[in-house]
């Protein structure tokens, strides 16, 4: 999850967003706003860490706004002025069968979900006492990670951790875990984001919709599609 912020208005609102070429798809986590002026993409609702820069000013016209995009709460907007033009529905045809390229941008979409899934429901950390814990990392927890490696790196002995659950207390850890704790999110973050980039090349080198089909989040992706950070991340875990 993200926050777009359309320009010039000042609400952040949280969604998904999806760019593929010269569209993007917009998933909004609580009421759709529809708008077409553009907008900027920032990791925390503040608006301080921008990731999106301008390359969101350009999607200005509205591509997909129907019964389909309802279904995720969202629409496309694209930034070359296209627009989509369902085509006229035949009783004697036979049903549609999606081209090669569209089932490629399913498929990454379906992908760069779960990896947004996988990312906030967290990872598990072995402290310095041999107990296991799990760490949610919602868009807020990554953000508190940031200033929390700051306080172990200065050696301070209880270090509080708010996790993004409300339901759940606050709980102090030493410096020696929370080195623990930032080192394995920050790492399992890392891995995250570089398997979905390499994956969504390799979906895009296939040839055969049998082959976008079978993928899968978490498969091995081939050798001549890794990335050298990607090769270095799985020659570690083969070393473990």
């Amino acid at each position: 999850m993200a926050y777009i912020k359309f320009l010039g208005d000042e609400i952040a609102r949280k969604a998904i967003v999806i760019p593929e070429d010269n569209l993007v798809t917009i998933k909004f986590e609580k009421e759709k706003e529809e708008n077409t002026s553009g907008f900027d993409l920032y990791l925390d609702e503040e608006c301080k860490v921008d990731i999106g820069g301008t390359f969101y000013h350009d999607f200005t016209t509205m591509y997909r706004n129907d019964e389909t995009t309802k279904e995720y709460n969202g629409y496309q907007l694209s930034n070359d002025g296209s627009i989509y033009i369902p085509s006229e529905p035949n009783p004697d045809t036979e049903p549609y069968e999606p081209t090669l390229e569209e089932l490629k941008l399913q498929k990454i979409a379906e992908m760069n979900q779960i990896q947004q899934e996988t990312i906030q429901n967290g990872v598990e950390v072995t402290l310095s006492n041999g107990t296991m814990e799990r760490f949610e990392l919602k868009d807020q927890d990554q953000i508190s990670l940031m200033g929390l490696q700051t306080l172990a790196a200065q050696g301070t002995e209880k270090i509080p951790w708010h996790e993004s659950n409300n339901a759940e207390h606050c709980k102090y850890y030493s410096a020696e875990d929370m080195n623990k704790i930032t080192s394995a999110a920050l790492s399992f973050i890392s891995f995250q984001v570089t398997y979905f980039r390499d994956l969504r090349i390799y979906i895009n080198s296939m040839q055969d919709k049998e082959s976008i089909q079978e993928v899968e989040y978490g498969m091995y992706i081939p050798e001549e599609y890794q990335s050298e950070v990607l090769a270095d991340f799985y020659s570690a875990q083969d070393n473990v």
